[in-house]
C-alpha cells in the first residue's frame, strides 16, 4: 500500500506579484498599454537602451521648451493641438510613403537576404492595422449608436455613465499615446530594417519643418522665435538620428545585407570599431 501523497502547495512568490502588478498597470495607465503593443523592440546593448531613452526625453523636454518660451503668446491647448497636428501629419506620411522603401530595400539588398525583409513588413503591418484600427473603433461606435443621446434617472445609470465616461478618456489618451508612437517610429519602418529609422526619422521632419517655414504661420509667435524652436527641433532629431545611424552602422547593420547584423568592418589599425 503506497504513501499518500502531500499534495504540492502553489506558493505565491514575489515574481508573480511583481507581473500582476505589472499587468495591472499596463490595464490603468494608457501610456504604458499603447508603449507595450506599439513599441519595437531595443536591442541588448546599452547604447540601444541610452538611444531609446534620448528619442523620448528629446520629444518630452522639447514639447516643455516650447510651452515654456511661447506661454506669453500661445495657451498650452494650442502648442499641444499643433504638436497633435504635426505627429498626425507625420504619422500619415510615413504611412503612406511606406512601401516605398520596402521596395527599395528589396531592390537593393543581395538575393540571399531579400526573404529577412518579410517578416519585419509583416510586424509593421501587424503594428499599423492595430494602430488604425484603434482610432476606427470610436468612429464605428458613433455610427453604430447613431450619436443617441441617453439620459441618468438612476443611481445604476449614473454610476454606468461615470464609467463609460472613465473608458472614453482612457482610450482618448491611448489614442493619443498610439499616434505619438507611429509618429516617433516613422510608422514602424524601423521593423523592415534597423537602419530606415534614422533615415526615415530625419526625412520626415525636414519635410514637416519646411513645410511650416514656407507657409511662415507663427501663430501670433514672433518670428525670431518661432524660427529658433523650429530649427533647433530639427537639430536635436537629425543629431540623434546620427548617433542612432552610427551606431548601427557598427553593430553591423548594412542595407544591403538585410535587417540582420554582420561582421562590421575593422578599422585601418587592425583593431575592432567600438560601437558596441
Amino acid at each position: 500500500m503506497s504513501a499518500e501523497q502531500p499534495r504540492r502547495s502553489r506558493e505565491i512568490k514575489p515574481d508573480h506579484v511583481i507581473l500582476a502588478f505589472r499587468v495591472i498597470a499596463h490595464l490603468v495607465f494608457p501610456w504604458l498599454a499603447a508603449r507595450f503593443v506599439y513599441k519595437p523592440r531595443v536591442g541588448r546593448q546599452q547604447r540601444d537602451r541610452v538611444l531609446d531613452r534620448l528619442a523620448f526625453w528629446r520629444s518630452a523636454v522639447g514639447l516643455l521648451a516650447v510651452l515654456v518660451t511661447t506661454n506669453a503668446y500661445l495657451s498650452p491647448f494650442m502648442v499641444l493641438g499643433d504638436n497633435y497636428a504635426k505627429a498626425l501629419r507625420t504619422a500619415a506620411f510615413a504611412m503612406l510613403a511606406a512601401p516605398l522603401p520596402f521596395l527599395v530595400l528589396l531592390a537593393v539588398t543581395r538575393s540571399g537576404y531579400r526573404y529577412e525583409l518579410l517578416p519585419g513588413g509583416r510586424r509593421m503591418l501587424g503594428r499599423g492595422a492595430l494602430a488604425l484600427a484603434a482610432f476606427a473603433l470610436p468612429l464605428a461606435l458613433l455610427l453604430a449608436t447613431d450619436g443617441g443621446s441617453y439620459e441618468v434617472t438612476t443611481l445604476a445609470g449614473l454610476l454606468v455613465a461615470l464609467i463609460v465616461v472613465a473608458v472614453i478618456g482612457w482610450y482618448a489618451a491611448f489614442c493619443l499615446c498610439t499616434l505619438y508612437w507611429a509618429a516617433r517610429t516613422s510608422f514602424w519602418i524601423s521593423e523592415i530594417h534597423p537602419l530606415l529609422a534614422p533615415v526615415a526619422s530625419s526625412f520626415f521632419v525636414l519635410l514637416i519643418t519646411g513645410q511650416e517655414i514656407i507657409s511662415l504661420d507663427t501663430k501670433g509667435v514672433p518670428a525670431p522665435l518661432w524660427l529658433g524652436l523650429n530649427l533647433c527641433g530639427v537639430a536635436s532629431t537629425l543629431v540623434l538620428a546620427v548617433f542612432e545611424y552610427r551606431h548601427a552602422w557598427l553593430t553591423g547593420y548594412r542595407f544591403r545585407g538585410g535587417p540582420r547584423p554582420v561582421a562590421a568592418p575593422a578599422h585601418r589599425d587592425g583593431t575592432e570599431p567600438t560601437g558596441r
